[in-house]
Formats: C-alpha cells, structure tokens, sequence
C-alpha cells in the first residue's frame, strides 16, 4: 500500500463542496459531474439518456452590452451571436442554455453553422475541429426566473453553471447552464 503523495486539489471540487455546505444539501454523483464537466453537458446526458434534441429558443447577433463585452473580453458594442436553448429528450426539458459568442473570432463556415438549429455550439465546435480550453467560471444555485419558470413548470431551485472557451488566450464562447436542483439525481 502506497501512503506517500501530495493530495490533489481541485477548485472545482472545493465550488462543490462550498455549494452543498451552503445549501446542506448533498449532490448526486451525476450532477457533480455535470458541474465539473469542462466543456457541455450533451455529451455526459447523451451517454446517461440516448439521443436528445435541441430546440433553439433564440437566436440573433446584437452589440455587446457592458456585461456581455467583460464576459467574453470584447469591445461593448462588438458583434456577438447570442443563442439561447433548451436540450430535451421526449419533450421533456432537460437543461437551458444560453451562450454568447464574438462573431469577430469565428469563421464563416461556424457562423453558418450558428445557423443550423439542430447543432449545439459544443457539436459546432467539433465538427470544425477547433481546440479550446474550457474554464468554468461559477457554480452556483439560483432562484428560477420568469422564463425558468415556464420552461420547466416548477419554482425549484436552479443548479447553474458558467463556463468560457478560451481559444488563443481569448473567449470564443461564454455559456450559461441551468436545470432545477431536483433533476439527475438518480444513482
């Protein structure tokens, strides 16, 4: 029996644990996965629950507010695709989300692709091969919005999760992802 080493660290497993202390509540093993994933959650439900759909909410470029142009490191008034949806399986909502993308560092080719509604932005990033560090910025759970609301038809609490790729030191997608805290609980 090995009894010598460092003990690992990980910031994310300390968000988590912070997270259920707060709360007092205790995670399931999906969920934390999910939290900690760097990168979409798609790939983890589609291996959990087969083929999913998406279903884009929104979608259309604007001018970066404040807010957005800090969080994706753009100029305010910068182009950006904003794209909101919803991944369901049978109809049934599974999880909301939002990204904001700089259209300055896309190609034409992820652009129209931007387009297709049945792509998510992690399927888009595959597809045209590009490389990104992902860097999950907050886990936090939240009281639902309006929109939560009707999305999922309940008033419970909201896991919400907030990452970044990096690509070339700069963001090339923020996103935001939401389900209720009673959802991927089974393990």
């Amino acid at each position: 029996m090995i009894n010598k080493g460092e003990t690992i660290t990980s910031k994310t497993r300390e968000k988590i644990a912070l997270l259920e202390e707060e709360y007092d509540i205790e995670l399931s093993t999906t969920q934390k996965i999910l939290l900690s994933l760097k990168g979409p959650v798609t790939t983890i439900l589609d291996v959990l629950y087969g083929s999913m759909n998406l279903f884009v909410l929104d979608q259309h470029l604007e001018e970066a507010d404040e807010n957005v142009s800090e969080l994706i490191d753009i100029d305010e008034g910068a182009t950006i695709y904003h794209r909101e949806a919803i991944v369901h399986k049978n109809g049934r909502p599974l999880v909301y989300t939002k990204s904001y993308i700089p259209t300055s560092r896309c190609s034409d080719k992820v652009i129209k692709d931007l387009h297709q509604t049945h792509l998510t932005t992690g399927s888009i990033m595959e597809k045209n091969e590009i490389e990104t560090l992902r860097l999950i910025n907050e886990i936090s759970i939240e009281e639902p919005d309006c929109l939560m609301n009707e999305l999922f038809h309940t008033d419970e609490l909201m896991i919400t999760r907030r990452y970044v790729m990096v690509q070339h030191k700069k963001p090339v997608i923020w996103t935001e992802e939401k389900y209720p805290i009673s959802y991927f609980r089974e393990d």
